[in-house]
């Protein structure tokens, strides 16, 4: 079981992805305001980080650079997914592995990165 913070602008992709990992077990809590993750991965300590790319105020990435410069977060493991595609996106992240899916996101290849 992994505890699981979902960062996602959109309350029903939240819901769907939320949903599929509590139903294999592994605590979720959803965080919908991107400008709150640092404080959110702070306050749940979780196992992984899934975040959409695309929201307002910070987008995906911008998160990620924030993770990744702070040294008590910078080993949390994230997973990113959106409608753009992975070469579009990597520019944009940090220089660590960082799992792409593409949206709508395949709910097994999902659980197969958390094992």
């Amino acid at each position: 079981m992994n505890r699981i913070l979902i960062i996602d602008d959109e309350p029903n992709s939240a819901l769907a992805l939320g949903i599929v990992l509590y139903e294999h077990g592994h605590e979720v809590k959803v965080e919908k305001d991107s400008a709150r993750a640092l404080e959110a991965v702070r306050e749940f300590r979780p196992d992984v980080v899934l975040i959409d790319f695309m929201m307002p105020k910070e987008h995906g990435g911008e998160v990620a650079w924030k993770l990744h410069a702070d040294p008590a977060l910078k080993n949390t493991k994230l997973i990113l997914y959106s409608g753009m595609s992975a070469e579009e996106l990597r520019p944009l992240l940090p220089p660590r592995d960082i799992p792409i899916l593409e949206k709508p996101v395949d709910a097994q290849r999902l659980l197969r990165l958390l094992e």
